[in-house]
Order: structure tokens, then C-alpha cells, then sequence
């Protein structure tokens, strides 16, 4: 039975510097012709898979890019028994109306994912990001307004530039729009991105020491707001964690739709072919859209729930570790992690050095 649900929208206004996903601009034609396509995928999916939808998420992309009625077409697909527990939304403070958020909530939409990355204005610049930071606050009383009040803001740090006194500032005022989570992730230099070329060029260099004092601020800051750090980069009020992360983190099957998207159902990993025109014409050929079929063993997926599992405050059941037990004694010797006998989590230090950590069951 798959209860996860994730849809690719790939459009946006502008491709920031930083991105690495699949995305590209489109205008008002190629959008429609996405959206029937999808929809097609979508009848297609609810007949080949079992479905009890927990969670949806429409991510990108910029998904609140579409307008209000091609949204509310897309929506029509979505089953209304039983009624998802959770729906989010991934929403840009330059593409939020009043309209938009109306027809938001009316398809059943209950939680948004604001990507206002910065409140610093000359951050947003060099983001490549279109809006300002007024406009975060403005989308905030909108989006209220409309009955939508489980708002997620999404936040970096650690960019080129950035002062600890800067990204304090942009905590204080994301805390001022009354966020109920919040994600905070320090920049990655992404392939093949702009931003890449500039590191590699020596323009910019990685600097531990200040993003380590960035991350650190943001656990006290966000803490004192009474928002719990329930995985390394992603804080939220007790009851108010993101379903659908959680689903990933901890393993659970998952259908995605939409050009790139990836899907883990059983032992199959597979992506839908990374570009929206071949996605609309194999799908109105009747031609499957899915490529790159990855199969995965037990042991696969049990190592990557141990790397999600380490970011999270839950940890990880002992039983996961099987076989890398000896890589457990060795967290345990250096002093990044430790276990109560039923469960493994990451210590301060080892949550300092979360990726690296990973980066062993890989």
C-alpha cells in the first residue's frame, strides 16, 4: 500500500544560481500540456499501485507557479477518500495571490513550504531569488488569511558573504512571521551549477568554522522559540513535523510523478526521465516515462534509513546496523554517537559532522 505521494513541478520564473534539481522556465502553454500529462500519469499510477494516501507533497521547482485553475485541475486527481493527513505545498513569496491560496486551501492543501531562503536583501540577491524580504511577510498574512496557518520556512546558511550577525538577523525575523517549522540547511556547492563554477574558480571557499558557529546559533535561537530540532536541519513545534520527511527518513515506499521524479516502491528505485517535453509526448503516446531502475537489496535500504535515521532525534533501531556493527563501535569510540541498547542517535558533536557520518554507509 503506498501512502506517499510526491509530484514534480519543474517550472520557475528564474533558475537560481544554487540549484541543482530538474528545472527550467515554461510559459502558460507548456504548463497546461504538463499538467494534462500528469494528470494521465496519475490515472495511470492509481491503477498499477495500492493506494492510501497519508502525505502529498508538491514540490520543484516552483509549484505555486501554476495559476489557480491549473491547480485546481491537478487537484481533481487526488483521491478524496481517505483525505491525505498532510498536503504541502512548496510556495515562492513572489508567486502567492490571494486567489492562488484560496484555491490552495479548497484542493485540501494544509501545509506550506515558503522558500524565502534569506531576509537579508543582498543575500536574496545573490540567491538569484525574485522576491524581497517584505514580501515573506506579506505571503505569511496571506496564506493566514486564506486558513492555511501550518507554514514551514525555508531558510540557508552559511553563503557566501553571510555574517553570524546577518543570519541572526534573518532567524529573528523568520521567528517574527510566526513560523510552526522551520528548515535551516547550509549552502552546497551543487555540480553544475553557477555557484559551483564560483568555488571551483576560487571566487568563494568553504568556511567550517563559521558555518559550524551558524549551525549552532540556529539550534539555540530556534530553540528558545520552542521549536525542537527533530532532524538535524528541520525544527518545528512539538505535532508539527513534516509527515511526508519523516516517510523518507525513516524509510517508507513512495510514488512519485512528474518529470524526475524518483520513486521507491519494494526493492525498485526508479526516476521518470528528466525532461518535460519527452514527459508529455511518451505520455501521450502511451509510452512509459520511468527510466534509470535502480534494484534494491535489504541491506540497501537498511543503510540508508541508518543515514537518514543519524539526522533525526529518534535515531535508529539497533537491529538496522546488522552488519556495519563495526562501524557503530567505532561512531561510539569517537565520541559522535551513542546508544541507549534499543536505539542509536548522534551526539553533539556527531550531529557537527552529520554528513561525514553518512557519508560511512554510503
Amino acid at each position: 500500500m503506498i501512502r506517499h505521494l510526491y509530484v514534480h513541478t519543474p517550472f520557475c520564473a528564474k533558475i537560481c544560481p544554487y540549484c541543482a534539481f530538474y528545472v527550467h522556465q515554461g510559459g502558460a502553454a507548456q504548463q497546461r500540456e504538463f499538467v494534462a500529462a500528469l494528470r494521465t500519469e496519475w490515472r495511470r499510477a492509481r491503477e498499477e499501485f495500492p493506494l492510501a494516501l497519508e502525505t502529498v507533497y508538491f514540490g520543484g521547482g516552483t509549484p505555486s507557479i501554476l495559476s489557480a485553475e491549473l491547480f485546481a485541475e491537478l487537484a481533481q486527481e487526488l483521491p478524496r477518500e481517505p483525505v491525505p493527513q498532510e498536503f504541502t505545498l512548496e510556495v515562492n513569496p513572489a508567486t502567492v495571490t490571494a486567489e492562488k491560496a484560496a484555491a490552495w486551501r479548497a484542493a485540501g492543501v494544509n501545509r506550506i513550504s515558503l522558500g524565502a531562503q534569506s531576509f537579508d536583501p543582498e543575500m536574496l540577491k545573490l540567491l538569484g531569488r525574485q522576491h524581497v524580504p517584505e514580501d515573506i511577510a506579506e505571503t505569511c498574512a496571506v496564506l493566514r488569511e486564506h486558513g492555511l496557518e501550518n507554514i514551514n520556512i525555508d531558510l540557508m546558511f552559511a553563503l557566501p558573504g553571510q555574517s553570524e550577525a546577518g543570519w541572526e538577523s534573518t532567524l529573528r525575523a523568520a521567528l517574527a512571521c510566526g513560523p510552526r517549522h522551520v528548515s535551516a540547511y547550509a549552502l552546497t556547492y551543487e555540480e553544475d551549477t553557477p555557484f559551483f563554477e564560483r568555488l571551483q574558480r576560487g571566487e568563494w571557499r568553504v568556511d567550517e568554522a563559521r558555518e559550524i558557529a551558524m549551525f549552532e546559533r540556529t539550534r539555540e535561537m530556534l530553540g528558545a522559540a520552542g521549536l525542537v530540532d527533530y532532524e538535524i536541519s528541520n525544527f518545528a513545534w512539538p505535532g508539527f513535523e513534516s509527515r511526508h520527511n519523516l516517510a523518507y527518513w525513516r524509510g517508507a515506499d513512495y510514488l512519485g510523478l512528474g518529470p524526475s521524479a524518483c520513486s521507491t516502491i519494494g526493492a525498485r528505485r526508479w526516476r521518470n526521465v528528466p525532461d518535460t517535453r519527452a514527459y508529455a509526448e511518451r505520455i501521450a503516446r502511451g509510452e512509459p516515462v520511468r527510466g534509470e531502475l535502480e534494484t534494491l537489496d535489504a541491506a540497501t535500504r537498511a543503510r540508508e534509513r541508518i543515514m537518514f535515521g543519524l539526522r533525526m532525534r529518534e535515531g535508529v533501531a539497533l537491529e538496522e546496523f546488522g552488519g556495519d556493527a563495526s562501524r557503530l563501535k567505532e561512531l561510539e569510540a569517537d565520541g559522535l554517537a551513542f546508544g541507549d541498547g534499543r536505539r542509536v542517535r548522534l551526539t553533539a558533536r556527531g550531529q557537527l559532522v552529520a554528513d561525514s557520518v553518512a557519508g560511512m554507509f554510503v
